[in-house]
C-alpha cells in the first residue's frame, strides 16, 4: 500500500465502525480499503477502540443467544429438537464473544494496514489535568463518561502534524470541543462525508433513479438482512418473528464510485419500510401483581399479527456493466447500530 504525500490520517470512532456493520465490515468500510489501497488516506486506529467495537458486537450476540447459558433453556432445546447443547455458563459464553470479536475486529483493520496508537502512551496527568481543569472532553457534563475518548483523542493529538493531520470521523459530538484549537485535527461527521471531502462523490440522480427501477429487488434484499438483524416490539418481554417487507420507500440517496474501475458503486441512503411482522408477548393486561416481589406476573402470552413501519439507514453495493452503469443491487447492509422498535398496538397501552 502506497500512501500519497501528505495523504490524511483517518481515525474512525467506534460508533462509525459499529454502523458500518460487523467485521469484515460493509460495503462502506470496503470503500476505505479503496482509498487505502489508493494510497489517498492512512488509517490510524487504537488498543481502546477495538476493544469497544468488539465489545458492542458481542452484546448484540450476547442478547440474542443469552438463554443457552440456562440449564432449562438448553434442556428444552434438547428435548424438544433432539439437539444437545454443551453445558455454558454467562461468564464463559461472554468470553467466548468477546475474544471472537477482539480477533476479528483486529484482523479488520490489520487487513486496511491501521496504524494502532496504544493508550498507554499517553501520560495520565495530561488528561487528569483536562479533566481538572473543566477543558477539552471535560468541558460539558458528563466529566467522568468522557476519560475513554480523552485518551483516544490525545493519542490522535501527539500524532498529527503539519505534514500528516489527522481526520477523525465521528458523530457523537465528544471531539469537536477538543479539536477547536488543534490546527492540525479535523473532525468529519460519517464516512460518506470524508468520502465526499476526498473527492469521491458522483452524481446520484442515476443512481437513485436505478434504485427505484429496482425497488422489488431492493426490497428482497432489506427483508433478507431484516431476519438477521432483527426487530424489538415497543411491549415488553415481546418477540417479532417472520417478517415480511411490504414495500420500501427511498429517502435522499449519496454515491461513490470505488478508486478501481469497474468495481461496485456504493450507495448510502434511508429507506422507509412496511412490513407485515407476527409477534408475540406477555399478556400485562390480565397479570397479577406480587406485592412481595413488586412485579407483574403474566398468565398467558398474547400472540397476533401486524403491519408496521420503520426507519433504516442502508449500504448499497451495485455492480456496474462494461460502461460504469448500474446494473444489478449485489448486496445491502443495514448501518443502524441498534436494534428497531416497532409498535405492535398503535392504539392500545402496555407497560
Amino acid at each position: 500500500m502506497k500512501k500519497t504525500e501528505n495523504a490524511p490520517q483517518v481515525f474512525v470512532d467506534a460508533n462509525i465502525i459499529i454502523r458500518a456493520g460487523k467485521p469484515p465490515g460493509g460495503a462502506e468500510w470496503g470503500r476505505v480499503g479503496d482509498l487505502v489501497n489508493a494510497g489517498m488516506i492512512t488509517i490510524l486506529t487504537t488498543d481502546l477502540t477495538v476493544t469497544e467495537v468488539a465489545k458492542k458486537h458481542a452484546d448484540n450476540d450476547y442478547q440474542v443467544i443469552k438463554e443457552i447459558a440456562r440449564p432449562h433453556f438448553r434442556k428444552l432445546i434438547d428435548e424438544t429438537v433432539g439437539v444437545k447443547i454443551n453445558d455454558i455458563n454467562k461468564t464463559e459464553l461472554w468470553d467466548i464473544l468477546l475474544s471472537k470479536y477482539r480477533a476479528s475486529v483486529a484482523a479488520m483493520f490489520g487487513n486496511l494496514d491501521a496504524t494502532h496508537l496504544a493508550i498507554d502512551d499517553v501520560k495520565p496527568s495530561v488528561v487528569f489535568n483536562t479533566y481538572a481543569e473543566g477543558t477539552g472532553l471535560f468541558s460539558g457534563e458528563s466529566k467522568k463518561d468522557q476519560f475513554p475518548d480523552a485518551f483516544i483523542f490525545e493519542c490522535l493529538r501527539q500524532t498529527a502534524t503539519k505534514d500528516n493531520r489527522v481526520v477523525i470521523v465521528s458523530d457523537d459530538g465528544d471531539f469537536e470541543k477538543p479539536a477547536e484549537g488543534e490546527q492540525y485535527i479535523q473532525i468529519i461527521k460519517s464516512l460518506p462525508e470524508l468520502f465526499k471531502a476526498l473527492g469521491y462523490e458522483m452524481e446520484a440522480p442515476q443512481v437513485s433513479q436505478f434504485l427505484q427501477d429496482k425497488s422489488d429487488d431492493l426490497a428482497a434484499l432489506v427483508g433478507e438482512e431484516i431476519k438477521d438483524w432483527g426487530l424489538v416490539g415497543d411491549v415488553e418481554d415481546s418477540e417479532i418473528f417472520d417478517v415480511q417487507v411490504l414495500g420500501l420507500e427511498i429517502g435522499k440517496v449519496t454515491s461513490f464510485r470505488s478508486v478501481e474501475e469497474g468495481d461496485d458503486i456504493l450507495a448510502v441512503g434511508a429507506v422507509r419500510v412496511s412490513a407485515n411482522v407476527e409477534y408475540s408477548h406477555p399478556d400485562w393486561d390480565t397479570a397479577s401483581y406480587d406485592s412481595e416481589d413488586k412485579v407483574l406476573i403474566p398468565w398467558r402470552d398474547e400472540e397476533g399479527e401486524t403491519e408496521v413501519e420503520f426507519d433504516l439507514d442502508i449500504s448499497i453495493a451495485i455492480s456496474v456493466d462494461d460502461e460504469g452503469t448500474p446494473e444489478k443491487i449485489e448486496t445491502v447492509s443495514i448501518r443502524n447500530t441498534d436494534f428497531q422498535y416497532v409498535e405492535l398496538h398503535p392504539f392500545e397501552s402496555y407497560k
